[in-house]
């Protein structure tokens, strides 16, 4: 077992599901959901070539973090050598917050890869790649919007005190941007509207801004702290901007509207942050980039062999072995419900509502439908297989008894009887 087997989990599995319908159905639901449609475009035509199975969603994923990668060499190089270069890959490739979302089924790699192609066809003025890279980004999820604004205040600077020409073309490229995103502002509305209207993150203290800080750069802070900081100032600011510059934004949003910082939506902060760790470095530096390879690798071979994702594809082959042909199979709504687990692993089980109770908006909401929730159970069940991650003991079913229960981690397969 490992992280490109491993079962999916909830949103990974709605992004399958989801990826496995029609490229207009894929358009029409997720305008109603929380993200841009790329991901789900790209993986649905990757389906198509290489199935829908975890090994092959975890693959895109892969793929596209090796792409972000490329792009942070690119980068290193380009601003100061090889050797520098292959640090920084190094450095991003194995950074262990990073390295979690090689393998998570969802649109975090790609948006990582879109981000750095996109700063990188910026540095180097290479304005076709760069619109094309930035609406990549763009259509994959809305935080690319803040590494845009650090480009569009590195626009600002060249306008007013650096090359007015170089200020035109980048003006120019953001035009196009636009008119390549401007279909998707209407969807882009809606989405910003229904999380406004609430949203399941909490206001972010100052606490909850260092341990992003600590959990993007590890042990790889030395290596900053060592770094020889007043050599190649220029290029020193820009990386700062792009790996600060969202953090801080999305941090003063989240304190005055509505909250919107969270680790995961900023990952395509860390390729900056391991650039800026392997360039200018000291004497003593290779010590601490040293030290923080063997620390983030051994942290990467522990996570990669040892998963931590539920294992729903085991409890749904147990379902299928032991379910009758009358049972009735639900979802309980706990803290987390598996909807979407179930329907990737074929076992129908809708999520239970008790009549009176709000479901509150969740990822994948805008896939849900009618028959994907149920208030109360069919007539003349006489057992119910109920499926939870939460305490056994919230589930009530009146007129139901608990019978016996299966066990696979937190989850649970609890089956009731009807009561005589």
């Amino acid at each position: 077992m490992n992280q490109f087997t491993a079962s999916l989990w909830g949103d990974e599995a709605f992004s399958a599901v989801l990826s496995m319908k029609s490229i207009p159905e894929i358009i029409s639901i997720i305008a109603r959901d929380t993200s841009p449609p790329l991901y789900n475009i790209s993986e649905h035509l990757w389906f198509g070539l290489f199935g829908t199975g975890e090994v092959a969603v975890r693959a895109l994923s892969f793929l596209y973090y090796l792409i972000a990668v490329f792009f942070v060499y690119k980068i290193g190089k380009y601003f100061w050598d090889k050797k520098t270069a292959a640090l920084s890959a190094a450095l991003t490739f194995l950074n262990p917050f990073f390295f979690v979302y090689a393998f998570e089924g969802r649109m975090y790699s790609l948006l990582a890869a879109g981000v750095t192609a996109s700063m990188y066809f910026f540095i180097r003025k290479k304005w076709v790649g760069y619109v094309l890279a930035t609406a990549v980004a763009l259509y994959s999820h809305h935080f690319a919007l803040f590494a845009v604004f650090i480009q569009f205040l590195w626009f600002v600077k060249e306008y007013f005190w650096g090359k007015r020409k170089t200020a035109i073309q980048i003006f120019k490229s953001f035009a196009l941007v636009g008119i390549l995103y401007s279909p998707w502002l209407i969807p882009l509305y809606s989405q910003t509207r229904m999380v406004g209207g609430g949203f399941w993150l909490g206001t972010p203290t100052l606490k909850d801004l260092g341990r992003l800080l600590l959990i993007y750069l590890n042990v790889g802070l030395f290596a900053l702290i060592l770094r020889r900081w007043e050599k190649n100032l220029g290029k020193s600011l820009f990386l700062v901007a792009w790996f600060l510059g969202p953090i801080l934004l999305t941090w003063g949003i989240s304190q005055k509207f509505q909250s919107i910082f969270f680790d995961r939506y900023l990952l395509y902060t860390i390729p900056p942050a391991m650039i800026l760790a392997a360039s200018e470095r000291r004497k003593i530096s290779p010590v601490a980039i040293f030290i923080a390879l063997v620390v983030f690798f051994s942290a990467d071979l522990y996570y990669f062999t040892h998963p931590i994702k539920r294992p729903f594809r085991e409890l749904a082959t147990y379902v299928k072995e032991v379910k009758k042909g009358d049972d009735y199979l639900i979802n309980w709504n706990s803290a987390a419900h598996h909807l979407w687990e179930a329907k990737y692993y074929g076992i129908p089980a809708p999520l239970f509502i008790p009549e009176g109770t709000k479901l509150p908006f969740y990822v994948g909401t805008a896939l849900m439908t009618e028959g994907d929730i149920v208030s109360s159970l069919p007539k003349k069940v006489n057992r119910v297989g109920t499926i939870t991650s939460g305490p056994i003991e919230e589930i009530v079913i009146p007129g139901y008894t608990k019978k016996e229960e299966k066990v696979f981690g937190t989850l649970k397969v609890v089956w009731l009887v009807r009561s005589r």
